[in-house]
């Protein structure tokens, strides 16, 4: 008979644990409504860029938590099975996107405008098309320039978790990991009003990951503080925190209302309150969840569309230039058709495509 195993330590069994929150889907709901909402009516939404820091903030801090709770079960992470669950997410829509563009670019497209979508195909799959953007902003991507998020996003799955597991293995305390990504949030902060303040151009600032990557950071901080029970557990520093939430829900809805992404305060503190304003509310949601945000947050339509929210981000932007054209003022007419549209094909994708590949990722999963 196998030896018995020894009883697993009390502070194993009361870890956190993050499990399947709908109001998380609920958030990526939220975020891709804003994102849809500056690119089909911009004089209503100017902001609606911050759905996209949304991204970012809640991947740093699923990614973590779900890296750090693997650490806790098994006293390692298995980045295979990590990469194999993350290709399995994201793989099967964006090559499914991209084929069909290339079959698109190749039936209806003009020879001379094929190879700028054949080159942003290529751009795509190597993640590096925010770089393009950023310092090459001549280089012709066209349609899929919306990619860049992307490739910020993939370019964080390839560096987070080797340097998390590298400084568990070290055996460093959780405060000194905290305060090293406290520390990288500073440097990134400081390196890009720094690039500001020399003059840098808007697409350098905006779409390179060396300035970008303060929402996934602050992400990354909030899922170690709440997987570690690192914040206090006294009662007034619950109030002030949920306080504080709701001032921060109140500043978004304001930025989001007000700020265009061309607006110089932008790089000037903003996009980095914007993001902590995020995780601020995202570790509220999950340690001290109010019901009423809890129940705005679960209702079930909104749910669904964060459930998609991948798919739509991917083609709301090709459905908007074919419904739109060159229409710089759309229809209200040409604006429910692109919304239909957008959802429709989403949808399609979602069911037939991504969700069959998304059960098999179980097979990679260590419960």
């Amino acid at each position: 008979m196998p030896p018995s195993q020894p009883p697993i330590p009390a502070k194993i069994k009361a870890s956190f644990r993050l499990g399947y929150r709908p109001e998380l889907d609920g958030i990526r709901g939220v975020s891709i409504l804003l994102v849809l909402g500056l690119h089909f009516i911009p004089r209503v939404i100017p902001g609606g860029y911050f759905g996209v820091e949304i991204f970012f903030v809640l991947s740093g801090f699923l990614i973590t938590s779900l890296l750090l709770q693997e650490w806790e079960r098994r006293g390692s992470i298995n980045l295979k099975d990590f990469y194999f669950r993350r290709a399995l997410r994201l793989g099967p829509a964006l090559i499914f996107y991209l084929l069909l563009l290339g079959g698109y670019a190749f039936f209806f497209v003009k020879k001379e405008h094929t190879a700028e979508i054949y080159t942003g195909i290529l751009l795509t799959l190597s993640y590096v098309s925010n770089w393009i953007i950023a310092l090459k902003p001549d280089y012709p991507l066209g349609i899929l320039a919306i990619t860049w998020s992307l490739a910020i996003e993939e370019q964080f799955y390839l560096f987070w978790p080797l340097t998390l597991l590298l400084l568990l293995n070290k055996k460093l305390s959780r405060r000194w990991i905290a305060l090293i990504i406290v520390l990288g949030l500073l440097v990134i902060i400081l390196h890009r009003s720094w690039l500001w303040h020399s003059g840098a151009s808007f697409r350098r600032l905006y779409y390179a990951t060396d300035t970008r990557a303060d929402g996934l950071m602050l992400g990354c901080l909030a899922g170690c503080l709440v997987s570690w029970g690192l914040m206090p557990k006294s009662k007034l520093f619950e109030i002030g925190l949920k306080s504080l939430a709701l001032v921060c829900a109140l500043f978004l809805g304001y930025v989001v209302l007000t700020i265009k992404s061309s607006t110089p305060i932008l790089f000037r503190g903003v996009l980095a309150l914007a993001s902590l304003s995020i995780a601020i509310i995202i570790a509220v949601l999950v340690v001290w969840p109010e019901a009423w945000a809890i129940k705005i947050l679960r209702f079930l339509p909104l749910v669904w569309v964060g459930r998609i929210s991948y798919g739509l981000y991917l083609w709301h932007w090709p459905v908007r230039g074919l419904v739109f054209g060159s229409s710089a003022q759309p229809s209200t007419r040409q604006i429910i058709v692109a919304v239909v549209l957008s959802f429709a094909i989403t949808s399609f994708s979602f069911y037939l495509i991504e969700r069959p590949f998304l059960r098999w990722k179980k097979r990679f999963t260590h419960a």
